[in-house]
C-alpha cells in the first residue's frame, strides 16, 4: 500500500535514484517471526548495523523461550482478533497474527474460515460458533495512557445480542493491544509477553 496511489507510487521514488526495500514480512501471507528476524537481519546488513541487528533477535528469541517456557504445560484457548466493525467485525485470518498467536498458545478461531487473506471481515455468527475464550482487541486510542477507542469496542461487544454466551464476553475476557504489535514489527514478542500472561494467567520476569 505504501507504495501504490494510495500511498506514495514507488516510480516517484525510484525516479529520484532512491532505492525501495519491502520486508518479506510485509509480503508474504505466511509470514511468521522468524520472517521479521530476518528481516531485522536485512536491516542490519542494509544499515552497517549487523551486530546491533543479531543482538536484537538473539534478546527477543530469549524472552519468547521465557514466555513458551512458562505455558509449556498450559493447554491452548481460542481467541478472535477484534480489530473494528462496519455492521461485521474485521479481523484477522490467515498469516502473521494468527502465526505469532500460535507461539502462546492461542488459537486463531478464523484460521480454518476458509479465506486466505490475512485481514477481512467476517460474521458475528461465526464469532458465536466459534465461541472464543478470549477477544483480541485493536485500540486505536491516541496516547499510552489512552484506552478510549477499546473501551468503546468493549462495550459495543457486550451490547450486541448476539454474543451473550460467547465465552470472552461471558466471562468478560478482553485483551487491549495496538496494531503494531501484532502486525510485522519490533513490538511483536514484548506483545506476547503481555497476552500470554493474561490468557494463561501466568507471569513472565
Amino acid at each position: 500500500v505504501a507504495f501504490t496511489k494510495r500511498g506514495i507510487p514507488a516510480e516517484k521514488i525510484t525516479a529520484q535514484n532512491v532505492p525501495i526495500y519491502v520486508p518479506s514480512s510485509m509480503q508474504k501471507l505466511d509470514a511468521d517471526l522468524e520472517t521479521v528476524f530476518a528481516d531485522m537481519l536485512k536491516y542490519g546488513e542494509i544499515f552497517g548495523a549487523t551486530d546491533a541487528a543479531q543482538a536484537w533477535v538473539d534478546s527477543q528469541k530469549k524472552l519468547l523461550g521465557d514466555i513458551q517456557g512458562k505455558i509449556k504445560d498450559l493447554p491452548s484457548k481460542k481467541v478472535f482478533i477484534y480489530d473494528s466493525s462496519d455492521g461485521q467485525p474485521f479481523t484477522a485470518f490467515k498469516g502473521y497474527t494468527t502465526n505469532i498467536l500460535k507461539l502462546i498458545g492461542a488459537n486463531n478461531v478464523m484460521e480454518d474460515a476458509g479465506v486466505d487473506k490475512t485481514w477481512a471481515a467476517t460474521s458475528w455468527e461465526s464469532v458465536v460458533a466459534a465461541d472464543p475464550d478470549y477477544i483480541i482487541i485493536a485500540d486505536y486510542s491516541n496516547g499510552v495512557r489512552n484506552d478510549e477507542d477499546f473501551q468503546e469496542k468493549v462495550a459495543t461487544i457486550k451490547a450486541n445480542d448476539q454474543l451473550q454466551n460467547v465465552t470472552a464476553v461471558r466471562e468478560n475476557h478482553f485483551i487491549k493491544v495496538k496494531l503494531s504489535e501484532i502486525t510485522p514489527g519490533v513490538r511483536t514478542v514484548e506483545s506476547l509477553k503481555h497476552m500470554a500472561e493474561e490468557i494463561h494467567g501466568i507471569k513472565v520476569d
